[in-house]
């Protein structure tokens, strides 16, 4: 990898502004180099931002430039793996809004060209890098490592979340329809009935985060025990990590504020995890453990500062410079395709 490490963006929209470019552009080890936005009034208000030398009206003239290094990608979901792959078969490195896809077929796909290019391939589970989902993560690791809680009996992950219950930052929005100008793939697995898919499309972008939460926090193998989806704005499932069962809860409700969270239940105590809402900008999920033998309840971890954002970006660059992976990988967020298309064989049945 170059000295500095060039950097394109298919998409300028609401993500693309908040979330991604302004980490990029304050990085000394990158030079974003050009933003492909199709949308005239779009493009027009970003290029008072970044200069109009750095505006495309196309992605096919950004992914044939030599010296781009890498693509952020931040596009309508059905768009995001047909970008990917476009942008990996142009033979760039790659970090993705989430979901990386819409089934495990297309997953492969994707994961299979980064391979075979052998390039750094990222999905947007910014999460993974919030400083108290890393506090959590230690923690929890040294917990059942020195075992001084017992044995862990059960875990829980819930998300009950319907919108961002905080300000958005501000950002420029277009003034053409978002409906576009993308290829699409199909947003649902081809084996799932029509009655399912519009409560897939929302549980997938959704629990992508959560699985992937649950993959991270409790490594092993997942097993779907049971799950249901009685209506569309809710779906529960009973999973089983080795010996430990996993309450994976999801429901879109308007609460007022954001309940997205994991609980850990060993022998003597507990380590719970409460994360906050994506554009919650000053705020880092909190941790805090129950400990019987110390006398403890509601010890609050230390953890460090950050917005999950930035320290995604921060991440995926360090992956650049190292020529590896990030925590969000593409070959991480395979697994969790394959469990959210595991979960809704069981409901489908």
């Amino acid at each position: 990898m170059a000295a500095l490490i060039k950097i394109g963006f298919v998409g300028g929209g609401m993500m693309a502004q908040i979330g991604h470019l302004p980490f990029y552009l304050a990085d000394p080890r990158v030079e974003v180099v050009a933003v492909a936005e199709e949308r005239p009034s779009l493009r027009a208000a970003l290029s008072n931002k970044l200069g109009a030398g750095r505006l495309l009206s196309d992605r096919e003239t950004l992914l044939a430039r030599s010296d781009i290094d890498a693509i952020v990608i931040s596009s309508p979901r059905p768009a995001t793996g047909p970008l990917t792959l476009e942008a990996l078969s142009a033979g760039k490195h790659v970090l993705a809004e989430k979901p990386m896809a819409h089934s495990v077929a297309q997953a492969r796909r994707l994961v299979g060209a980064a391979q075979e290019r052998k390039l750094v391939y990222a999905v947007g589970h910014m999460k993974l890098f919030d400083p108290g989902v890393v506090a959590a993560k230690a923690a929890l690791d040294e917990i059942r490592t020195s075992g001084r809680l017992g044995r862990l009996l059960s875990a829980r992950v819930y998300d009950f979340s319907k919108s961002y219950a905080f300000p958005i930052p501000p950002h420029i929005r277009p003034n053409e329809s978002r409906a576009e100008r993308f290829p699409v793939w199909p947003t649902h697995p081809d084996w799932l009935e029509e009655r399912y898919r519009a409560a897939y499309a929302w549980f997938l972008n959704s629990a992508s985060h959560d699985v992937s939460l649950l993959h991270h926090l409790l490594p092993g193998p997942v097993t779907v025990t049971g799950a249901a989806a009685p209506n569309d704005a809710a779906v529960s499932a009973l999973l089983r990590v080795g010996d430990v069962p996993v309450h994976f809860e999801m429901a879109r409700i308007e609460a007022g504020r954001w309940l997205e969270g994991a609980e850990f239940l060993f022998e003597t105590g507990r380590l719970a995890l409460s994360i906050p809402s994506p554009m919650a900008m000053d705020e880092v999920a909190r941790v805090t453990v129950d400990d019987l033998r110390l006398g403890l309840v509601g010890e609050a971890v230390k953890t460090g500062a950050g917005w999950s954002f930035a320290r995604q970006a921060k991440g995926f660059v360090d992956s650049l410079v190292a020529g590896e992976a990030t925590v969000a990988s593409g070959e991480a967020a395979l697994e969790d395709m394959e469990l959210i298309e595991a979960i809704w064989r069981n409901i489908h049945g």
